[in-house]
């Protein structure tokens, strides 16, 4: 006599893949919040086949979910796209590509980008606080120029924003050639939607209903403030015409080709989300012992022959 036994059903692991400063974090998190099927392994920013491999092994008893960003294989496009193809990794149940208005991820960089600067050692809080008063300066006078904050931002760091500008504009455009590529395999889910609790493109591939969650853990310096068309507040007609020269074409290529600004915006940008944001990321670098860990580093490298 022979008799049947039914397996279990696969697990449902989903990679979401996106820019960084385009909501991969907290898409990511609902997504993990939102999942039927517990227990769930949330895999952050994988660079290594090794932390891939990891993942593989305990999908048999978890739930991935997997966020990684394309910038992080820039230089191993075969294996993000053997990931995405599922020649490797996970068996995804579903895969989720972020798309988020170019001009919006420009202004979501640069409030962030002071968070890279302290956990590498290019700036300190001193230096993050003279760009929270540059901050405070754009919040008391909503005329000034996107161009005048980037020569601001160039004195306080010695950094060029405008190069990230051109940089943004051509790596957006290796993005949007990668998602074409890849159209068949992945589900987009614009950061517009999700920000307005709109899940409704993607709930489809994973199977379940999705809510936008706060609950970000140990990755909560990411957040900011999860608003649409925030450009238009911050780009002056003076600086429209450097904007669209660089981020124009990938601007297009996403579906982000209206240029049009109001004229009766309301310009002026809230401390909350900029100058007091600024300031929370030193209060998130002590917190977490980041002038303990430089002091080490720094003590390491004088003492390594």
């Amino acid at each position: 006599m022979s008799g049947t036994s039914d397996s279990p059903a696969p697990r449902p692991h989903v990679l979401v893949l996106g820019r960084g400063k385009t909501g991969t974090t907290f898409i990511a998190k609902s997504i993990e919040a939102a999942c039927p099927v517990p227990p769930v392994r949330f895999v952050m920013e994988p660079r290594s086949r090794r932390v891939i491999d990891a993942a593989s092994d305990a999908s048999a008893t978890a739930t991935v979910v997997m966020k990684t960003l394309f910038g992080h294989w820039r230089k191993k496009a075969g294996r993000l796209e053997a990931l995405v193809e599922g020649r490797f990794g996970p068996a995804f149940h579903a895969r989720i590509a972020i798309v988020r208005d170019p001009r919006d991820e420009l202004i979501s960089r640069l409030m962030f980008r002071p968070h890279g600067f302290l956990w590498r050692d290019k700036a300190g809080p001193r230096e993050v606080e003279a760009w929270a008063r540059v901050l405070e300066a754009r919040e008391a006078d909503p005329t000034m120029t996107f161009l005048e904050v980037c020569r601001r931002f160039r004195e306080v760091f010695g950094i060029d924003t405008l190069k990230t500008l051109r940089q943004l504009g051509r790596r957006g455009v290796d993005y949007a050639d990668f998602l074409a590529a890849h159209q068949s395999r992945l589900v987009v889910l614009r950061y517009e939607d999700a920000v307005a609790d709109d899940f409704s493109s993607v709930e489809p591939a994973l199977g379940w209903p999705v809510a936008t969650t706060s609950a970000l853990g140990g990755f909560g310096q990411t957040r900011r403030s999860r608003a649409a068309n925030n450009w238009m507040k911050w780009f002056q007609p003076s600086d429209l015409d450097l904007v669209r020269d660089e981020l124009g074409g990938v601007c297009r290529r996403l579906g982000y080709d209206d240029w049009t600004i109001p004229g009766d915006l309301d310009r002026r940008i809230d401390p909350e989300h900029h100058s007091a944001y600024a300031r929370s990321l030193v209060r998130d670098y002590r917190r977490k012992g980041g002038a303990l860990r430089k002091f080490a580093r720094r003590l390491k490298n004088k003492l390594t022959p």
